[in-house]
């Protein structure tokens, strides 16, 4: 009995030993999940930089796209020489022969018996000159004015280049880089006129369009005219012959056409 006694005894005190010595299964589970995984708090710190990098590598690609604009001096045109004193000299008119807003001076000048010319001073003090080529009837040429018949800004000159016993002829300049050149129609100076007789009457009317109008009407019978109208496209310093029309007027809208219609113009 004693020898059974003993044996559990020691039995006893093994199996407690082995109980310190080796973890349970599900403790040695648990220590290898932790030991494995890391913690949540640093997956956040990770996402973190990359954003950081990426918002950095976006920046350093940007650039900044500069357009510089150079505006080129307005042209300045010699001023013109003094008239003697005692040149025989129409003035009084003026119009914006260069395009800028400020209003030019226009007038006209004798330099010989049969030859005039035509003078713009600019309101900048340059100015343009150029020689009338037309043979004048009656009464020296005189200026009118400016009116842009073709709308690119600038205005044309206007001026009597001569006239009849009823009639005047207005006759017409370009102006362009400090340069008075004649508009033409056909090859030959371009010559309208304006005013009537009992027989034909005759007027100009602008549009705006970039034409120029020639009225015109002519008697058949008492209270009775014939005529219409003719537009010419003006292009640079020509103008050149496009669409017209007829019509059957009564006197009083015959002579209503004999006028010069374009703007605030009057023949002088």
């Amino acid at each position: 009995m004693r020898h059974a006694v003993a044996f559990l005894i020691v039995a006893g005190l093994v199996a407690g030993c082995g109980g310190e010595a080796e973890p349970t299964t599900t403790q040695a589970a648990i220590a290898a999940t932790t030991e494995a995984t890391p913690t949540t708090s640093q997956a956040p710190a990770t996402t973190t930089v990359a954003e950081t990098t990426t918002s950095s590598a976006t920046t350093s690609t940007t650039t900044t796209s500069t357009t510089t604009t150079t505006t080129l001096p307005p042209t300045v045109c010699p001023r013109p020489t003094p008239l003697a004193d005692g040149t025989p000299s129409f003035s009084g008119a003026s119009g914006d022969f260069d395009g800028d807003g400020a209003l030019d001076q226009l007038s006209t000048y004798q330099v010989a018996p049969d030859a005039w010319r035509v003078r713009v001073v600019f309101a900048d003090g340059g100015g343009a000159d150029a020689a009338i080529v037309d043979g004048f009837d009656l009464a020296p040429p005189r200026p009118i004015g400016g009116f842009d018949i073709d709308g690119d800004g600038p205005q044309e000159v206007f001026l009597t280049v001569g006239s009849g016993a009823s009639t005047v002829q207005v006759g017409f300049f370009d102006v362009d880089s400090c340069v008075a050149t004649r508009i033409r129609a056909g090859g030959m100076p371009a010559t309208f006129g304006v005013g009537g007789s009992v027989g034909t009457v005759s007027g100009l009317y602008c549009p705006g369009d970039g034409t120029l109008h020639r009225n015109f009407a002519q008697y058949v019978a008492e209270d009775e005219y014939e005529g219409g109208f003719e537009a010419f496209l003006l292009e640079g310093s020509a103008l050149t012959p496009g669409f017209g029309d007829g019509a059957g007027f009564t006197a009083d809208e015959a002579f209503s056409l004999a006028v010069l219609d374009c703007g605030s113009l009057t023949l002088p």
